[in-house]
């Protein structure tokens, strides 16, 4: 039979509490519907490291529609509309810090064309382009939507 000594309840006892924290941070809530009544994200955007870009750089979504970005790289980057025009409810620099494996989500309410981009990775060419469309069908093809 194997002894237990102090030093190894404190490694259980540590052990446990990182399964429990761990649990709880990456637990989800469930899907919510937008406006449009749709619960997934009608595009999700890849941020990726090397090189650093937005995956597909151009998407065409539906007014009402979510996008949502995923950081799978090693490093921070952000969202950060630019231009003349934000898209409605948004601050120019929407996202914050994403920490690699976060997302980041937004529900276009107005039609429009925005632009956006890393804040820290500009300088690299990372910019992208959300184009929101009246709420009816999209025509042709939308690289990247659901």
């Amino acid at each position: 039979m194997i002894g237990t000594t102090p030093n190894m309840h404190r490694v259980l006892a540590a052990a446990l509490v990182a399964i429990a924290v761990a649990g709880f941070v990456c637990r989800t809530s469930p899907a919510e519907a937008g406006p449009s009544g749709r619960e997934e994200p009608a595009a999700v955007i890849v941020i990726s490291d090397a090189p650093g870009e937005f995956m597909p750089r151009t998407v065409t979504v539906r007014v009402g529609d979510t996008v949502e970005w995923k950081n799978t790289g090693g490093i921070a980057h952000s969202v950060e509309f630019v231009g003349e025009v934000f898209p409605k409810g948004t601050a120019s620099s929407e996202s914050g810090l994403m920490a690699p494996n976060k997302s980041y989500s937004f529900t276009f309410n107005a039609p429009g064309s925005y632009a956006y981009i890393c804040r820290f990775h500009v300088i690299n060419g990372m910019i992208g382009k959300i184009v929101v469309v009246p709420d009816q069908p999209v025509s042709g093809t939308t690289a990247g939507t659901r």
